[in-house]
C-alpha cells in the first residue's frame, strides 16, 4: 500500500510539471503536437490513478475490517474477563458498554478504511511538492513552504488537540443517554405496562440536551482553529502570488518556473488542509485506541494467575468455612454489609439464609460465587485453601447458581441446558440427549420439554420469552444440575413464581438436595421452601443472629418465629 500511496502522491507534482508545459505549448508554434502530448500524459495519469486508488482502497479496507474485527473481539474479551467491580461502576452500564464496543471499532474502521491511506498520500504530496517548489524557484519556495506551512500545521494540530478533548467529553456525556435508551428498550414490557414512555423520552431528551449544551464551548474554540485551517491556504497563495509576481517582473525567475513553484506551494497547502480535514477521524481513532489499550491492560482483582491457574478445590468443594468475614461493596466501602461472620457448612448439608431485605443474604451468595472477595477475613474451601488462593474458573466449575430471575440465552433449550457444562464454543449442540434428558428430569422439566413440538430444539426466545416463568426456572435448574456441582446456590429461586410453578420447582430443588452429595445453600423469603433445611441462618444487619433447624428456631421464639407468624397471617388473609 505504501507504494500505491507514493505513486498516487506523484500525481500532483506531475500535474504541476504538465501545467507548466501547457503554458509553453500555448505560446509555441506547434500547438497541435504539444496538445496531443499533454493529452496523452493526462490520460496516463488518469489510468494510473484508476489503478492506484483501487489498490489503495482495497488494501486499506481489508486492513480496516481486520482491525475493526480485532478491536471488537478484544474489547468484548476484556469486558468478559472483568470482575463485578468493573460492572458496578456507574459509567459501565450495559448500554454504555455495548455502545462503546460499536463506536470504538467504528472509529478504527472510519480512519483505517481509506482516510489513513489518503493522509499518507497527502504527506508524501507535501514533501514532493515542496521539494519541487524549492528546486525550480528557491526564493518563492522558501516563502511559500517555510512562511506559510508552519501556521497551517500549527492550526491543524491545535484543532486535533481540541477535538480530542471534545470527543472525550462527548463520549462521557452521551453514555448516560445511551444507557437510558438501552435499558428502556430491554425493559420495554415494563415501560409499556407502566405507560411511562413519555417520562422515559423526557429523561432521555434531558440527557441529550445536557450533552449538547456541554459541547458548545469546546466546539466554539475548535471552530476557531477549523476556520483558520480552511482559510490559511488562501493566505499562503496570496503571499506566494504577490512575491512570485515580483520575482518574475524583476527577471529572477521565468514564468514557467513561477507556475511550477507556485503550484508546488499550492498543492502542498491543499494536501495539508486535506490531512486536517480528517482530524475527526484521527481524534476518534486516538480515543478508541486509548480506551482499547486501557481496557485490555486492566487486570481484574479476581482472576486466574500463574500461581492459581491449576489449583482448584482439593475435594471439589466438600466444605465451606467462613472465618470472621467482613465485606463492603467497592462503591460504598464505608458501609459494611457483612460484619464479622463465621459459619461452617459441610457436604450434604442444606443451609438456608433468611432475613429482611438488605441484611446480607444475597451478598453471601455473591461471596460464595466469588463475584467479590471479602474485605477482611477468610473463606476456606475443603478445609485446606482460602477461596482467594484458588482458580476462580476451576472453583466456579464446581458451583451452580440459580437466581430469582434466570437468564436464558436466545438459543434452543438444548444449548441453554448444555451451557452448564464446561464445553468449548459451539459444542453445546452436540451434548448427548441422554445427559440432557437426565438433567431435565432431575429439574422436573422433562415433561413440558418433551411435550413441545421441537422438544430440546425449541427456541427459548430473547431472555427465555417463549417460556413461562416456571419453565424458565426449571431450565435454569437443569442447567445447574447437568454440571454435577459440589455446591448449589439458590438465590430466591422460587420467589417470583406462582403457587403451582413454585410447587413444581420446589420439588425439583428438594430432589436435588435429597442426594446429600453436595452442599445446597438457599436464600429465601418464603419460609415454607426452606423449613426442611439442616440449618437455617437468620440474618440481621450483616450478622447471623439465630441459627438452627426450623423446629429449634420456632421454639426460641425469636426473629424467625416472628417471620413464620407474619407469613402465616399473610396466608390467612
Amino acid at each position: 500500500m505504501s507504494i500505491a500511496c507514493a505513486i498516487g502522491a506523484a500525481v500532483y507534482p506531475g500535474q504541476t510539471l504538465l501545467l507548466a508545459q501547457v503554458m509553453d505549448i500555448f505560446t509555441s508554434s506547434n500547438l497541435t503536437k504539444g496538445g496531443d502530448f499533454v493529452s496523452l500524459m493526462y490520460f496516463v495519469i488518469g489510468l494510473g490513478s484508476l489503478i492506484v486508488f483501487f489498490v489503495m482502497g482495497w488494501i486499506s479496507n481489508i486492513i480496516a475490517q481486520t482491525l475493526s474485527h480485532n478491536v471488537r473481539v478484544g474489547l468484548f474479551r476484556s469486558m468478559l474477563r472483568q470482575d463485578l467491580r468493573f460492572f458496578d461502576r456507574p459509567e459501565n452500564t450495559i448500554g454504555a458498554l455495548v455502545s462503546l464496543i460499536d463506536s470504538q471499532s467504528q472509529a478504527v474502521l472510519e480512519l483505517m478504511g481509506f482516510n489513513v491511506a489518503l493522509a499518507f498520500q497527502c504527506i508524501i504530496n507535501i514533501i514532493a511538492s515542496s521539494i519541487l517548489a524549492l528546486a525550480y524557484a528557491w526564493k518563492l519556495g522558501l516563502v511559500g513552504v517555510f512562511a506559510g506551512m508552519p501556521p497551517l500545521l500549527l492550526a491543524g494540530f491545535a484543532r486535533i488537540r481540541l477535538e480530542t478533548r471534545l470527543n472525550a467529553g462527548i463520549d462521557e456525556r452521551f453514555s448516560a443517554s445511551a444507557a437510558i435508551a438501552s435499558e428502556s428498550v430491554s425493559a420495554i414490557r415494563t415501560v409499556s405496562s407502566l405507560a411511562i414512555e413519555k417520562s422515559i423520552l423526557t429523561k432521555y431528551t434531558v440527557e441529550l440536551d445536557r450533552a449538547v449544551w456541554g459541547s458548545t464551548k469546546p466546539l466554539f474554540h475548535m471552530m476557531i482553529w477549523f476556520s483558520f485551517t480552511q482559510s490559511v491556504e488562501f493566505f499562503i497563495l496570496a503571499l506566494g502570488f504577490w512575491f512570485g509576481s515580483k520575482l518574475v517582473s524583476q527577471g529572477e525567475i521565468t514564468f514557467p518556473q513561477f507556475i511550477i513553484s507556485f503550484l508546488g506551494v499550492f498543492f502542498s497547502g491543499q494536501a495539508a488542509g486535506t490531512i486536517f480535514s480528517f482530524s475527526s477521524s484521527f481524534t476518534k481513532a486516538n480515543s478508541a485506541a486509548n480506551y482499547y489499550f486501557w481496557l485490555t491492560s486492566l487486570q481484574p482483582i479476581i482472576r486466574d494467575t500463574d500461581d492459581n491457574r491449576v489449583k482448584g478445590p482439593a475435594n471439589g468443594g466438600s466444605s465451606i468455612d467462613f472465618q470472621n468475614v467482613q465485606f463492603s461493596y467497592p462503591l460504598a466501602p464505608e458501609k459494611r454489609v457483612i460484619k464479622g461472620l463465621s459459619l461452617t457448612i459441610e457436604r450434604g448439608q442444606f443451609v438456608a439464609f433468611v432475613g429482611a431485605s438488605g441484611c446480607g443474604k444475597s451478598t453471601m451468595v455473591s461471596l460464595l460465587e466469588r463475584f467479590y472477595d471479602p474485605t477482611s477475613g477468610t473463606i476456606i474451601i475443603d478445609g485446606s485453601a482460602a477461596l482467594t488462593d484458588i482458580s476462580p474458573r476451576l472453583y466456579r466449575n464446581r458451583v451452580a447458581l440459580v437466581q430469582q430471575e434466570p437468564t436464558l440465552f436466545p438459543e434452543t433449550i438444548r444449548e441453554n441446558v448444555a451451557a452448564g457444562l464446561d464445553t468449548g464454543p459451539g459444542e453445546q449442540a452436540h451434548v448427548k440427549d441422554d445427559a440432557l434428558e437426565a438433567a431435565c428430569r432431575a429439574a422436573n422439566a422433562w415433561d413440558f420439554v418433551s411435550s413441545l413440538p421441537e422438544g430440546l430444539n425449541t427456541l427459548c426466545g430473547q431472555g427465555g420469552s417463549q417460556l413461562s416463568g416456571g419453565q424458565r426456572q426449571r431450565i435454569a435448574i437443569a442447567r445447574a444440575l447437568i454440571r454435577d456441582p459440589s455446591i448449589i446456590l439458590l438465590d430466591e429461586a422460587t420467589s417470583a413464581l406462582d403457587t403451582e410453578s413454585e410447587r413444581v420447582v420446589q420439588k425439583a430443588l428438594m430432589d436435588a438436595v435429597a442426594s446429600r452429595e453436595r452442599i445446597t445453600i438457599a436464600v429465601a423469603h418464603r419460609l415454607s421452601t426452606i423449613r426442611d433445611a439442616d440449618k437455617i441462618c437468620v440474618f440481621s444487619q450483616g450478622r447471623i443472629v439465630e441459627a438452627g433447624t426450623h423446629d429449634e428456631l420456632v421454639s426460641q421464639n425469636g426473629i424467625y418465629k416472628q417471620m413464620c407468624d407474619a407469613q402465616s397471617l399473610d396466608r390467612a388473609t
